[in-house]
């Protein structure tokens, strides 16, 4: 896949393998992540007529269990022992338990201040916890 990916499409190889590969690559990991918080909290919020705060949650948990995995294997490319992988993991908690609750209150504060559609401040809070995401991982977690 890769060999094909710079032989191919020499323009995908220079973005996910160049210079900007830590940056490019977890921009990929978030689009998918979003795409799988987005739709088990649309699923939730919608289907299920669950409140949007603890769809919110449910649909940020399944986000970040594939974060972890894309992150740790493609993005930040970490190779730590067991032991470390285990320290990784608990940081990862930490650091998406802090951007949750980040995104939970913002959210409330949207929509429950300012009457702002649940999907747009879903938007809006997405946007501020990928930035606080990719520092903390990037300077903290898988450094």
């Amino acid at each position: 896949m890769t060999q094909l990916i710079k032989t191919k499409y020499p323009i995908l190889n220079r973005i996910f393998n160049g210079k900007l590969k830590c940056i490019s690559r977890f921009s990929a990991t978030g689009v998918l992540n979003t795409l799988v918080d987005f739709c088990v909290f649309t699923i939730c919020e919608s289907l299920f007529g669950i409140h949007y705060a603890l769809s919110q949650v449910l649909g940020y948990g399944f986000g970040i269990i594939n974060s972890f995995i894309m992150n740790k294997k493609w993005t930040f490319e970490s190779k730590a022992s067991n032991k470390k992988v285990y320290h990784e993991l608990i940081q990862f908690i930490v650091v998406n338990v802090c951007s949750l609750t980040i995104t939970v209150v913002c959210m409330k504060l949207l929509v429950n201040n300012f009457s702002i559609n649940i999907y747009i401040s879903k938007v809006i809070v997405t946007l501020i916890a990928q930035v606080v995401n990719f520092l903390l991982y990037k300077l903290w977690v898988f450094n």
